[in-house]
């Protein structure tokens, strides 16, 4: 059984801590924020299996990542086996096809010596399912609270983005639904 978290990362006086999606007081006040950007959102995604963690709190936080993680699994349906930038520093995340059950993922620097922050053999299905209802949890958060209609979003980022997030997480559901089947 997977547990998908997000936590959004705030920072003050270059110290960062943690806020759970599930925490409405503390997100309110990073919504509220004058600088807080809804189009760039850094934050870190824990993954557990099994009451095991795969993806912690010592992988670093990164912008954005369930975009990277919503083109991962495109990419992956796509051609079985990934390998994208995660977040915006020097990190992949890969999705390989192990066999017709199974898929590793790993996070890892791009760099040398290459440090492996995170590797874990998963039951392909289980998890690509586990991270969509992650992604639609992040996704609804955003929507519940508004962020994009209230904050003074670029032109390109249109109002309803969480809603057409949500709009494409459910064509892939139904893409792992059969392809995976």
């Amino acid at each position: 059984m997977f547990k998908i978290s997000t936590f959004l990362v705030k920072t003050s006086e270059g110290e960062e801590s943690y806020i759970s999606l599930d925490d409405s007081l503390k997100l309110r006040e990073l919504f509220e924020h004058r600088k807080f950007t809804p189009e760039h959102i850094q934050m870190h995604v824990m993954i557990q299996y099994n009451d095991q963690i795969v993806v912690g709190n010592d992988i670093p936080s990164g912008l954005d990542l369930w975009t990277d993680y919503i083109v991962g699994i495109e990419q992956y349906l796509e051609g079985e086996n990934v390998e994208i930038p995660y977040g915006i520093d020097p990190y992949l995340m890969k999705l390989i096809s192990i066999n017709s059950n199974l898929l590793e993922l790993s996070i890892e620097g791009e760099w040398e010596p290459v440090e492996v922050f995170a590797q874990a053999a998963l039951p392909k299905r289980e998890f690509l399912e586990a991270l969509l209802d992650g992604a639609t949890h992040f996704w609804n958060t955003l929507n519940d609270y508004k962020v994009f209609k209230e904050k003074n979003t670029k032109h390109a980022t249109p109002k309803e983005y969480p809603k057409l997030m949500i709009e494409e997480i459910e064509e892939l559901r139904e893409k792992v639904k059969i392809l995976l089947n």
